[in-house]
């Protein structure tokens, strides 16, 4: 009679130990072929201190996974993306800023927007940025939980919910973006018309008389 034996049991010479190491060997090969594409897109980087912020927290949290996703043989793709343009908003399908997508999706489950006044200064007209919602709490920047948490979701599996965004709150979020832009076009022009009459007519030198004191009368 031929006795079955199975592979842990210590019939075949196998133990527990190796199948468990096998199964993580078999996982990391599965994901090595995975790859999580991150898009970070924003309208300024200099002066707004919503997209400035976005932008660090999404790079510390990106570096606080990072291991995990070695581990496992997941590539990420960062991109960045400047939007210059209404046009290119729209091209990109880009609603409110600063944008967070994984995998195409956008890492916020809402659009909802507070006055921003670095990006109003910047365009000269009340301008609008992305707030983000959290744990039941709202953030002017995006929360590093926020987004480790949804790449997790992405790689291992579980719920992931997509954004829901209403016609309404959408066309809000485009006229506040095409206001922007609008100002930013308004003080370009500004810009070039008073560099444009500076060549035009550069400013007089009005030459400095020598006080009467420095001749040595008294």
């Amino acid at each position: 009679m031929t006795e079955n034996n199975t592979c842990g049991t210590g019939g075949c010479g196998c133990s527990q130990e190796s199948g468990v190491a096998s199964d993580e060997k078999i996982v990391a090969v599965k994901n090595a072929e995975k790859e999580i594409n991150i898009e970070f897109l924003y309208l300024d980087l200099n002066v707004c201190e919503m997209c400035k912020g976005t932008e660090s927290n999404l790079e510390e949290a990106l570096a606080e996974v990072s291991e995990v996703l070695k581990s496992t043989g997941v590539k990420v793709n960062l991109q960045k993306t400047h939007i210059e343009t209404y046009e290119q908003a729209l091209a990109l399908d880009f609603i409110s800023s600063p944008t967070i997508r994984i995998n195409g999706r956008d890492a916020a489950l809402e659009v909802k927007e507070n006055y921003c006044s670095s990006c109003s200064d910047l365009s000269g007209t009340e301008t609008f940025c992305r707030v983000w919602n959290f744990g039941g709490e709202e953030f002017s920047t995006v929360p590093k939980s926020l987004v480790i948490e949804t790449i997790l979701k992405e790689i291992y599996g579980g719920k992931t919910e997509t954004a829901e965004i209403s016609a309404e709150r959408k066309a809000q979020s485009l006229e506040n973006l095409k206001r922007f832009f609008a100002g930013i076009n308004i003080q370009a022009d500004s810009t070039k018309a008073n560099r444009a009459a500076e060549q035009i007519n550069p400013p007089v030198q009005i030459p400095q008389t020598e006080n009467a004191a420095s001749c040595g009368c008294s």
